[in-house]
């Protein structure tokens, strides 16, 4: 197919395709005249995938760029591959944790079985979130005297994120299972970054219409002088 056949083909418009061509996001087509090329349907493939990172990720060309170069070189495995799309969807943490954090998350790590590459950016990112919470005291809660209580160690908040862990877990496999993995690579690529970002999203918008579910029905409920917290704990109206 011509340029214009493979603009109509993937919805993505003439000078889009030329750009991402200049840019080498998009291989090249097959030569068919001095100044015409033919693209096929791998073509439109990487083209879904080109729009996943940058507007379903909200990926720079320049990360784009590192993910398409790993996919095509055939010597970096597909697991590998995935690595670095997860990678390059990483929103970096401004907090520094000089591996302090390290050892809590290899410890969470190794209770939760889960068996992950010490680069992992997600690792970071987990180490980053502990280190930032170091300190604060998230009950809001005051004690007897008036003083607020200390605030929860690390391992009490690691300790907090089992109920979320589960779930997650379950949820994972799921997404894992439901991978492509016969398909093409850029195929498999594309289902990680549409499905990491756009299941991201959305378990932070189901959360939050939970909580406010909950929260409401707990102001209902909630008489002078009750803790929200005991409150919760009374049978739910059905």
């Amino acid at each position: 197919m011509r340029i214009g056949e493979l603009a109509r083909a993937s919805g993505v418009p003439s000078a889009t395709i030329k750009w991402y061509l200049r840019q080498g996001l998009l291989p090249r087509g097959e030569l068919s005249a001095p100044n015409q090329a033919d693209y096929g349907v791998e073509h439109v493939r990487r083209l879904r995938l080109i729009r996943a990172l940058l507007e379903v990720g909200g990926l720079s060309v320049a990360a784009a760029a590192r993910v398409i170069a790993t996919l095509d070189d055939p010597s970096v495995s597909l697991s590998d591959v995935v690595g670095v799309a997860h990678g390059a969807l990483a929103r970096a943490g401004d907090v520094a944790t000089d591996g302090a954090m390290d050892p809590l998350v290899d410890a969470f790590l190794a209770r939760r079985g889960w068996v992950v590459r010490p680069d992992s950016p997600a690792r970071q990112d987990l180490a980053q979130l502990l280190a930032a919470v170091s300190g604060l005291d998230l009950s809001g809660m005051a004690s007897a005297a008036g003083k607020p209580p200390p605030a929860p160690s690390l391992e009490q908040v690691l300790d907090g994120l089992d109920p979320y862990a589960d779930a997650i877990d379950q949820l994972a496999a799921s997404e894992i299972a439901s991978l492509p993995i016969g398909a093409p690579r850029d195929v498999v690529v594309q289902s990680v970054v549409v499905g990491t970002v756009l299941m991201e999203q959305m378990l932070g918008v189901l959360r939050r219409l939970a909580q406010e579910h909950y929260f409401e029905a707990a102001v209902r409920m909630i008489k002078p002088g009750d803790d929200i917290a005991r409150t919760m704990e009374r049978p739910r109206p059905r």
